[in-house]
């Protein structure tokens, strides 16, 4: 236990540093990393102090306000301890009590009604990545209008990650040319995709776009791509 809160207390620093680099001595409000990282310190620093004699290291932060984007319709960030959501997980293997909490707890935004994990930690196939979302008592994402659409957008534009390719659910594998969210088996009936798309590009190994990924292809913003299911790269779960 001791080992993991130095650990974590260096991760809360490194993260507070590379968070602060070139802001001078400006005044500035915790990010959501360090706000996650705090997170993290803390519990550790509880469970440690059920212990006698154990006397919690490491910085502490004031409690943040509530941080909102310039459009509070388009993204939201939940409170501290939301942040850090123990009930992403249901089902057998989450446990119970502090062992479901120590393993299994997600970091999830809140975005409208819904809540999402980005996963930016490692890049997988659709199917993998799917398996991911599932074990965590998730699903790969469903997108079923515009304006769910915009805050997913601006959310990941606001982390600077708007370069970057990310899964969905959507998916043709069933009916070439009828994509529907295997989240929920609802057929798409908002769309997005980028111009010409899907287009169901077959490559030189025989293999075809079937799996809707969300890609910002022509600098006009994520909109949406078919691309090959064994592509590997970032991909988004929300709470089922």
């Amino acid at each position: 236990m001791r080992k993991s809160i130095e650990f974590l207390t260096l991760l809360l620093a490194l993260v507070t540093q590379l968070e602060g680099q070139g802001l001078g001595k400006e005044l500035r409000s915790p990010t959501a990393n360090e706000l996650i990282a705090q997170l993290l310190l803390r519990r550790a620093q509880s469970s440690a102090n059920k212990r006698p004699g154990r006397v919690p290291p490491g910085p502490v932060f004031s409690q943040p306000k509530r941080a909102t984007s310039s459009d509070s319709s388009q993204s939201e960030i939940v409170d501290l301890e939301n942040l850090l959501d123990t009930g992403a997980c249901s089902g057998s293997g989450c446990g119970d009590g502090e062992d479901f909490a120590s393993r299994w707890t997600m970091p999830l935004m809140r975005l409208g009604d819904k809540r999402y994990y980005l996963g930016i930690f490692f890049k997988a196939n659709w199917y993998k990545a799917a398996q991911y979302c599932r074990f965590h008592g998730m699903h790969l994402a469903s997108i079923e209008s515009a304006r769910e659409n915009g805050r997913l957008e601006s959310y990941i534009q606001e982390v600077g990650l708007g370069h970057e390719h990310f899964w969905t659910s959507g998916t043709d594998q069933g009916e070439e040319g009828r994509f529907f969210w295997m989240s929920n088996g609802r057929p798409i009936t908002f769309d997005n995709w980028n111009a010409g798309e899907p287009n169901n590009f077959q490559y030189e190994n025989g293999e075809m776009e079937h799996c809707l990924e969300l890609w910002n292809r022509d600098g006009k913003g994520l909109k949406w791509n078919d691309s090959p299911c064994s592509f590997e790269t970032f991909f988004i779960c929300e709470v089922a």
